[in-house]
């Protein structure tokens, strides 16, 4: 009777242990970035006052993690402050991010995950940035051996390069 109370208890163990959880905004952060930081008299140079994102879901812990609305935006939003573009000076800009798709593989040794995000930048009620990004993050064995640390790991990865996919064309097109 021991025996089957201790290993029910490994298995349930186990089975918390391989549970995953949700992506953290701060590993989706992108920091400051040489070529990418706004200067005065940039166009949105400290010039974003609101930042909405659609599209995301939370992680059901028995399946696979996913990204939420609320961390992509608390990583959009530390990104661009991160970046010089959040603030309130100029003429007031609003940056929307809708994430379109996260493709996941169900298993493997190195994950890698596409997320596909399109952003609008308005200003004025004229749109300033229109465009779908695509980018990619992987998770290798090495980083952690449990595959729902990976799938997080490649969705984080994912979506930073995202944003700093997004504010490389940003910048190119509102020069």
């Amino acid at each position: 009777m021991r025996r089957l109370a201790a290993g029910a208890a490994v298995v349930a163990l186990m089975g918390l242990a391989a549970c995953a959880s949700p992506a953290s905004p701060a590993r989706m952060t992108l920091g400051a970035t040489p070529g990418l930081t706004a200067a005065p008299g940039d166009v949105g140079y400290r010039s974003v006052t609101t930042v909405s994102v659609s599209g995301g879901q939370g992680t059901n812990p028995l399946w696979l993690s996913q990204v939420s609305n609320a961390d992509f935006k608390t990583a959009l939003e530390n990104s661009l402050a991160a970046a010089g573009y959040m603030g309130g000076q100029g003429q007031p800009m609003t940056v929307s991010a809708s994430l379109i798709d996260l493709k996941q593989p169900l298993a493997g040794f190195d994950m890698s995950v596409i997320s596909q995000v399109r952003y609008t930048v308005t200003r004025a009620e004229r749109v300033l940035f229109d465009e779908t990004v695509a980018a990619t993050g992987t998770a290798s064995m090495g980083e952690s051996l449990l595959g729902t640390e990976r799938i997080r790991l490649a969705n984080e990865a994912s979506i930073r390069e995202n944003i700093k996919t997004f504010l490389t064309r940003f910048r190119a097109r509102a020069r």
